[in-house]
């Protein structure tokens, strides 16, 4: 069993606007869309982005981006937090855990009711900034003990002093 994500999207992007801008929605969603979906498949984890819906849809909009990532838009008489409130309790048996992102005070209270757990935006965004911190420390480590395997590498001096000088550079 893995853990579930709910992310209250619009809390997260007014949360930080030194992250998310909030002259451009759209880009701020995708921004956002992007790191969670890195986050979630570095650490094994479903995530479900739920933003406010617009307009006079009746519906939710879900979009299944993958097995483990989606996002919703909830119809347009139902907030983002009744969504995610009502699918922590719906879905607190198919987790291990259930962890509710955002910084609105009563939603955290429902959710903790619900047996979820809270994680406030600020400690959603350490952990992304970390987790990739990691990313680049494996990346890099590997990189260094894994060096590409190109045919000049194995070349002796002499040839290759032959093949520069074909080149022009010496």
């Amino acid at each position: 069993m893995r853990d579930l994500y709910l992310v209250d999207g619009y809390n997260v992007i007014f949360w930080v606007p030194d992250v998310f801008g909030r002259d451009d929605l759209e880009s701020s969603r995708k921004k956002l869309i992007d790191l969670l979906q890195d986050y979630g498949a570095h650490n094994n984890i479903e995530m479900i982005v739920v933003f406010d819906g617009m307009g006079t849809s009746t519906k939710v909009k879900k979009e299944v981006l993958s097995d483990s990532f989606a996002i919703v838009f909830t119809p347009s008489r139902m907030t983002a937090d009744s969504y995610i409130e009502k699918e922590s309790y719906i879905r607190r048996n198919e987790y291990r855990s259930i962890y509710v992102v955002t910084s609105d005070g009563p939603e955290q209270s429902q959710v903790l009711g619900n047996g979820s757990y809270r994680v406030a935006v600020d400690d959603l965004m350490w952990s992304l900034k970390h987790d990739k911190k990691d990313q680049h420390t494996f990346i890099k480590r590997n990189n260094q003990t894994n060096r590409r395997s190109e045919i000049g590498h194995s070349l002796p001096p002499s040839v290759q002093e032959k093949l520069d000088k074909l080149r022009g550079k010496k």
